[in-house]
């Protein structure tokens, strides 16, 4: 007995040390020294709520909307139909997705769409202190890693990015240059590049599936740094594999850009590059700030044009100086020509940023003005200051490394930090998910689909931008649809819909969507032509008299076909390399079958696999000779004890006043216990808009009161003219008090 606890002592003893020893090993790993090290980066995050920023909420709104379309079963939604007004925007269609995706499955996780983006632009932090860290660390050892990744985090406009711009793609961007600078350094080392250049493809499609002028603005850095890396190494027949690593890149993301480019003609995009980069071009006395905090905001709040900071500019100064000095003594550090490369890359990219570069600006403007800011530049100026300012310890030996890091950590919190402005921005959760928050902020700023230029905007629209939310100037009254057609909604999807009509006379049907590419539809099956119509461009089909099934919904298009089958090829070859080459590496077979299943279940998704699909409850009453209502949706609100409930209107006629709809929720006395009333489509789709044969979808969140019993509820709704005697349009089948019945439902 004494000698079993003699043996228990000795094994909690051990047990002891050992778990001691691991906690030793792991603060002194340098991977947990380095998150202690960006963890301040983070802090403004940790306060409730969001922050005012440039587009910061922008994004928000689209991590909402890709989770809406995940929960409707559809994984790559390239159009947003809630977007616009209700007129839908094809943002993913245009607008890189990849970013979106860690906020949209963490809502679907439990986050809010507001918290979700604060956690993406979190990781974006961490993930290219990683990537920086362990590109440096392969060149010259975990100190100088340590010290590239501190520099990198709190680059003042990385920090800008997060929070002043709120520019969350670029954001993420950060963590790829690193990457592939990373892989196609050791492809050109290695005995054995493959490995190398595929994990380059990889990074590269990350990249461009992020932030597409990120990739615009790395890949001649990249070219030039693999000439570098051929005529330092001789191994110039590794250009061939390069080359192939980067086509290979641009057929994994070709389900993207080419779409891009075949598409653009139809939007806002079409106008092409401005030279508005001409007023954001500092001269040599704005081009690097003076004040020890880096100054993001301007006295009166606005956001500056972003220079360079005094910290910056004085460790490019130091690292050059004891580069040359290091030189003339012939005691350069390894992979000089990396070091130089880096330094280089950081004086070009501040010398871009200058009037001194007009010159070069304006004859290549067909690609550079795509930039719209010169201040992007600062990306390549990051990754430059980082990975050449990282040699410090090498190049001045008898400063201990620690001292670097821990000098240029305080410095580099000092400057990037105390001055970031993020002053906090209530976006409740109710707010995010509804639209309806979104489009107020677009009406109030003229501008439509939360962007600033419009850029999504079809060019069939011929309506001004500042009045697509507001009641139809000169409308006037037009003949109504006689007799009235009948139409009844089969099924609906996330953009589309299943039509049943009857009519006598031919006529106009039309979605409440814009007109964009994708937009198909056919008529008992076969394929018909859609067109737009109207001064908003609204998707429409000729339907014919008869008895018929019309079913219009956005899909495929040659260039999203053709970019689809090129990925695909692509994910077979890559996989196909790493498992045939590099099967021993489990990595490898990872990363393969990741990407084979990642691509076979988009690919059948797009199909309409897996695509949630449903039948609105029929109402079918007549608001006089103005609308239909011919169907309904009622869903709980996300983020707040409310109902969404959904109408669906069949304009009759093109009308001259706004009329309103309201929604009715009744206690089983018939006592209406909460309501909404308003213009259609939260007050952003007035009937004056309407056009006859049109098709609106429009959402009227109830409250719930707190008190509220359970049990069941009756739903009514209508539509009346506001006057000094407000009435309700007349219904048809004839109501007592001219209100449609929505049926039952149960509330717990």
């Amino acid at each position: 007995m004494t000698s079993g606890a003699i043996t228990g002592g000795a094994i909690t003893g051990g047990a002891k040390a050992s778990a001691a020893h691991r906690l030793r090993r792991l603060v002194r790993s340098p991977w947990f020294i380095l998150c202690l090290l960006v963890a301040p980066s983070v802090l403004p995050l940790l306060r409730p709520g969001f922050f005012v920023s440039d587009d910061g909420r922008f994004h928000v709104y689209r991590i909402a909307a890709l989770a809406t379309a995940w929960q409707d079963g559809v994984l790559h939604p390239r159009l947003f139909p809630e977007f616009g007004f209700g007129y839908g925007q094809a943002v993913l269609n245009y607008y890189a997705p990849l970013s979106y995706w860690p906020g949209a499955l963490a809502t679907l996780a439990g986050l809010g769409p507001a918290a979700a983006a604060q956690l993406v632009i979190a990781l974006g932090f961490f993930l290219a202190a990683f990537a920086m860290f362990g590109y440096v660390r392969s060149l010259w050892g975990p100190a100088a890693g340590l010290l590239a990744a501190v520099l990198y985090t709190y680059f003042p406009y990385h920090l800008a990015d997060a929070y002043t711009r709120g520019a969350i793609p670029e954001h993420i961007a950060f963590i790829f240059p690193p990457l592939i600078f990373w892989a196609y350094t050791a492809a050109f080392r290695d005995e054995e590049p493959l490995a190398a250049f595929l994990w380059g493809t990889l990074a590269w499609a990350g990249l461009v599936l992020t932030h597409n002028l990120t990739a615009l603005l790395v890949a001649p850095a990249t070219a030039a740094y693999l000439l570098m890396l051929a005529a330092t190494t001789r191994r110039w027949r590794r250009l061939v594999l390069a080359a192939g690593s980067l086509a290979l890149a641009l057929a994994l993301t070709a389900v993207y850009w080419l779409p891009v480019l075949g598409e653009t003609r139809a939007v806002g995009l079409a106008l092409g590059p401005s030279q508005g980069y001409a007023k954001h071009l500092l001269d040599a006395a704005a081009l690097v700030q003076q004040s020890i905090a880096y100054r993001y905001r301007d006295d009166a709040g606005h956001g500056v044009i972003y220079p360079f900071s005094w910290l910056t500019l004085g460790l490019l100064a130091i690292t050059g100086v004891l580069l040359v000095w290091r030189w003339r003594q012939r005691r350069l550090p390894s992979h000089p020509a990396v070091l130089v490369f880096h330094l280089l890359m950081a004086v070009v990219a501040m010398f871009m940023m200058s009037t001194a570069a007009l010159w070069l600006w304006q004859p290549l403007t067909f690609v550079l003005g795509h930039l719209q800011y010169p201040w992007r530049f600062l990306v390549l100026a990051a990754l430059g200051t980082a990975v050449s300012a990282s040699t410090l310890p090498l190049l001045a030996p008898r400063v201990r490394p620690v001292v670097w890091i821990g000098a240029v950590f305080a410095l580099s919190l000092a400057v990037g930090l105390l001055r970031l402005p993020t002053p906090p921005l209530p976006l409740p959760d109710a707010e995010t998910w509804s639209p309806a928050r979104m489009w107020r902020e677009d009406a109030d700023a003229g501008q439509v689909g939360a962007t600033w230029t419009a850029e999504f905007l079809p060019l069939t629209v011929t309506e001004q931008r500042w009045a697509l939310g507001r009641p139809r100037e000169g409308a006037a009254d037009g003949h109504a649809l006689q007799p009235a057609p009948a139409v009844t909604i089969a099924q609906r999807g996330y953009t589309s819909f299943t039509l049943h009509t009857q009519t006598e006379q031919p006529f106009e049907l039309r979605l409440h969507q814009f007109h964009l590419p994708g937009w198909n539809a056919s008529i008992d099956g076969r394929a018909a032509t859609t067109y737009p119509s109207g001064e908003m461009g609204l998707v429409t089909v000729a339907a014919p008299a008869g008895d018929h099934t019309i079913t219009l919904s956005f899909g495929a298009t040659p260039y999203r076909t053709i970019g689809a089958i090129l990925s695909a090829v692509a994910v077979l070859i890559w996989a196909g390399l790493a498992l045939w080459k590099l099967r021993r590496r489990r990595e490898f077979v990872a990363a393969a079958i990741a990407l084979l299943v990642l691509a076979t279940v988009l690919s059948l998704n797009s199909l309409g696999l897996g695509r949630r699909a449903w039948t609105p409850p029929p109402v079918q009453t007549q608001f006089a000779d103005v609308a239909v209502l011919v169907g309904r949706d009622v869903h709980p609100a996300q983020g707040e004890a409310a109902l969404d409930v959904t109408l669906y209107w069949f304009a009759l006629r093109d009308s001259a006043a706004n009329y309103k709809a309201f929604v009715h929720l009744l206690d089983p006395q018939g006592q209406v216990v909460s309501q909404h009333d308003g213009d259609p489509g939260g007050g952003f789709s007035p009937t004056s808009r309407w056009r006859a044969g049109e098709i609106i979808a429009d959402t009227h969140r109830i409250p719930l009161p707190p008190v509220l019993p359970p049990g069941a509820y009756g739903l009514k709704a209508g539509m009346y003219e506001l006057g000094e005697a407000p009435r309700n349009l007349e219904t048809i089948p004839p109501a007592a008090d001219n209100r449609a019945s929505l049926g039952v439902i149960n509330l717990p």
